[in-house]
């Protein structure tokens, strides 16, 4: 499973700061909701955008919950998921910031990602409803990104709100999102 943790640091920050080091469990498994049963599993690299120029390579910390035996990554919220762009140069080119270096210089991705977005729109309307505000009959991609990140307070609170209320996100549902059937062992183990 993938959860988004808040954080003011930057992606140079997070790199800089080994800041992977530092993230500390959910306080309860997303898929089973068990108090306290996530211990250390590891960690996974991905890229991911600075507002400036450069790509970055980030590790994002993963747990194990003992009860569920569920993997579980942290992804900091700059970070969208399966993205490389970052949040807030994909939330200003979504605003219409064209105008931007960081928004240019990723223009072409980020039209793919609205397109993405705009695809995903039924589906969001139909998991979210009127959870972020009032939507026309029938809403436009314009129409749910206003509500969203009005309603979260930015694109990465919204993101965060996605995927642990609604189990989505902007760009598609991903399995990485939905909870598993938690299995018991015959064994008793």
């Amino acid at each position: 499973m993938q959860t988004i943790f808040s954080t003011s640091l930057t992606p140079g920050e997070y790199v800089e700061q080994n800041y992977q080091e530092q993230v500390q469990a959910p306080e309860y498994c997303p898929n089973c909701e068990a108090p306290s049963s996530l211990e250390a599993l590891g960690y996974y690299s991905r890229f991911v955008t600075q507002v400036i120029a450069a790509v970055l390579e980030i590790l994002v910390r993963r747990f194990r919950c003992r009860r569920c035996r569920i993997s579980v990554s942290c992804l900091p919220e700059f970070a969208q998921p399966y993205r490389v762009v970052n949040s807030t140069t994909v939330e200003a080119a979504f605003n219409g910031e064209r105008a931007r270096a960081d928004v240019q210089r990723w223009w072409v991705l980020l039209r793919s990602y609205w397109r993405r977005f705009d695809a995903h729109v039924p589906e969001l309307v139909r998991r979210v409803g009127q959870a972020f505000g009032r939507l026309p009959l029938e809403p436009t991609a314009q129409d749910f990104w206003k509500r969203c990140v009005q309603a979260g307070g930015g694109l990465a609170r919204s993101t965060q709100e996605l995927i642990d209320r609604f189990r989505t996100c902007l760009f598609g549902t991903y399995r990485c999102h939905q909870r598993k059937k938690v299995v018991k062992n015959p064994c008793g183990k």
